[in-house]
């Protein structure tokens, strides 16, 4: 199943950014490859205490279909829900406020776009699907994952990966993908969006489309939406 919000110009730039790929054309890469991995990993105890209280109101984070309706396809109830921290290099600053660690260490990457803490509820699976995107790569940090992964399955380009508490994973979510939740937990990782290694000139049209997307609808609707959500989530904390 293809990405319904897949862009022509992605269908055309696909083959040719994984051919380009300065990290080479896999499903999952190695994490030597991508350093911010390692940084990750050791400030995992430092994401994790600023995560904790924040998921004391997990049921008010948004559903991430209310924010992209046109992602009914992949979740159509509230089991799969965000907190958005920034998003296409567009920065929710009261999302960051709440995690000021965490975004100090995100903003040492200039090459990490978009960054959330994704909540996989209970007994719930992402239906198959692609990203949109091919110049972007795809990181998760397990940050809570139930029975240390043994029901906690991402399968991406039919590869198999359990997600671990503390590790990273590196993968082209442009392969068709499936996420699964078969625990009676929450599982939660921080979901990077990376920009993917890709030699000039392929580099800079990679910037520049990121750059444009920013004033597309695709972009623009979620954004409100994320700021009618804001407005209840904060009112409701006070």
């Amino acid at each position: 199943m293809t990405s319904v919000n897949t862009w022509p110009i992605e269908r055309l730039l696909r083959p040719i950014f994984r051919k380009k790929s300065l990290v080479g054309d896999g499903v999952y890469f190695d994490k030597k490859d991508f350093p911010i991995t390692k940084v990750l990993e050791d400030n995992y105890a430092v994401i994790k205490a600023e995560l904790e209280p924040l998921m004391q109101r997990v049921v008010d984070f948004t559903p991430f279909q209310d924010i992209s309706p046109d992602q009914t396809y992949i979740s159509n109830d509230d089991k799969w829900k965000i907190f958005f921290l920034k998003a296409g290099t567009f920065r929710f600053k009261k999302n960051c406020a709440q995690v000021p660690k965490t975004m100090a260490i995100l903003d040492q990457h200039r090459n990490v776009v978009s960054a959330y803490f994704s909540v996989l509820g209970p007994r719930k699976m992402l239906m198959p699907h692609e990203g949109p995107w091919c110049g972007i790569i795809r990181i998760h940090l397990g940050m809570q994952i139930p029975q240390q992964g043994k029901g906690c399955v991402l399968v991406c380009g039919e590869q198999e990966y359990r997600w671990e508490e503390g590790k990273a994973v590196v993968f082209d979510d442009t392969y068709e993908h499936i996420a699964v939740n078969m625990t009676d937990s929450n599982r939660v990782v921080l979901f990077l969006d990376y920009m993917r290694p890709l030699p000039w000139p392929w580099n800079w049209l990679n910037w520049m489309v990121l750059k444009a997307g920013r004033f597309l609808p695709y972009f623009r609707a979620p954004i409100r939406r994320h700021k009618v959500w804001e407005q209840k989530f904060y009112a409701q904390g006070k």
